[in-house]
């Protein structure tokens, strides 16, 4: 549905493998820089040879209480921003599916993972009914969008947006069981590519409407859409049909033509098969793609995180004047049709186009625009 509510970023904060808040993270996505590899705890079957962008232990600690600590100290600063107390709490990630054994808690942990929502909500004062989304690799995209339009419904004045991922060995072993691991990192679009390393992080947004003058904001989502392709076992395959189609029902909503987008910011998945047909997806979309970059060259496949982390990430580069090049490009595929940028592109007001694509075809794709 067209947002006809213009529904701001009213702030972001992330804590990513670079540390807390932008700095970091924005000078290493200008540089094209990957994040500092760290050593993992001992996980069952793990080839010590795997490429992670892991936490800091001391930014994140693996325990039910230093994710509950982390999340609040990410989501506070966000929800300082926003001008009206009462906001929807909406926590996107895939974590839930193993945290009981990630943090060693055990089975039973995992029967009430919907806790930590319930539990970041006490922390912040929040009264409404949290939401917890997992949709795999898009979970905090969907959240970032359901947010979006339950705000243009005027059905809550505000939205906290939270998404989290924390390195697992069932995510880990389960790429490498795909051979889905790029053993010298994640490569969107390149030549080269083999696959995608995995990172880890948290990202809490704020969202209010435009029209509550809280500020004069410099980013807002414009349109977004969701499509889930998934039919059966070919569902998970990536589906070049699907990422046309959620591409262009998000520039429908926002009421943007192709020509209008300033630049792209990809799904990127460095997988030979996902990269192939989202290219295909912006070509026939675009017929000539604006400037196209990904972002897991240098923090790494968050999973269910990208959405939010990718998302603040994305805006924290564009208002320090730039669209960030592609970390781990390095030759173009002929077969592709299209490269990503090299090098860093001056940032100019405009609607841009983010993509997140989840495993099992759960598309979503924003329109968001920046003012600077």
């Amino acid at each position: 549905m067209p947002l006809d509510v213009r529904v701001a970023f009213a702030g972001w904060h992330l804590r990513t493998p670079f540390g807390p808040g932008s700095a970091e993270i924005v000078r290493a996505l200008r540089e094209g820089r990957a994040a500092p590899a760290r050593g993992l705890p001992a996980f069952p079957g793990q080839d010590r040879g795997d490429l992670t962008a892991a936490m800091d232990p001391a930014d994140f600690t693996p325990s039910p209480s230093g994710l509950r600590t982390a999340l609040a100290d990410v989501a506070r600063p966000a929800q300082a921003a926003l001008s009206m107390p009462d906001a929807w709490l909406v926590v996107g990630t895939s974590s839930i599916f193993f945290l009981g054994e990630y943090m060693g808690s055990g089975p039973e942990w995992l029967g009430s993972c919907g806790d930590i929502a319930c539990d970041l909500a006490q922390d912040l004062g929040l009264e409404r009914a949290p939401l917890t989304l997992s949709t795999a690799c898009s979970s905090s995209a969907n959240a970032l969008l359901l947010a979006a339009q339950a705000i243009a419904r005027e059905e809550c004045p505000s939205a906290l947006v939270t998404g989290f991922e924390a390195l697992s060995p069932i995510a880990l072993n389960g790429f490498r069981s795909l051979m889905l691991l790029d053993p010298r990192g994640c490569r969107p679009f390149d030549r080269h590519r083999v696959g995608l390393h995995l990172g880890e992080g948290l990202a809490a947004l704020s969202l209010q409407a435009s029209s509550l003058k809280f500020q004069d904001p410099r980013a807002v989502i414009l349109g977004g859409a969701h499509v889930c392709a998934a039919m059966g076992p070919a569902g998970q395959a990536p589906d070049a049909d699907a990422m046309y189609a959620v591409m262009t029902e998000a520039l429908r909503t926002a009421r943007c033509e192709p020509c209008d987008i300033v630049a792209i910011k990809a799904h990127g998945l460095g997988s030979t098969e996902s990269d192939e047909a989202e290219a295909a997806a912006v070509r026939r979309l675009y017929g000539s793609p604006p400037p196209v970059t990904g972002l897991k060259g240098t923090l790494g496949h968050t999973l269910g995180a990208s959405g939010a982390l990718e998302t603040a990430a994305f805006l924290a580069c564009l208002e320090a004047g730039f669209v960030p090049p592609t970390a781990g490009f390095g030759e173009a595929d002929p077969a592709l049709s299209m490269a990503p940028l090299r090098k860093p592109l001056a940032a100019r007001p405009g609607p841009y186009q983010l993509n997140f694509f989840g495993f099992g075809a759960s598309y979503v794709s924003l329109v968001v625009g920046f003012e600077s």
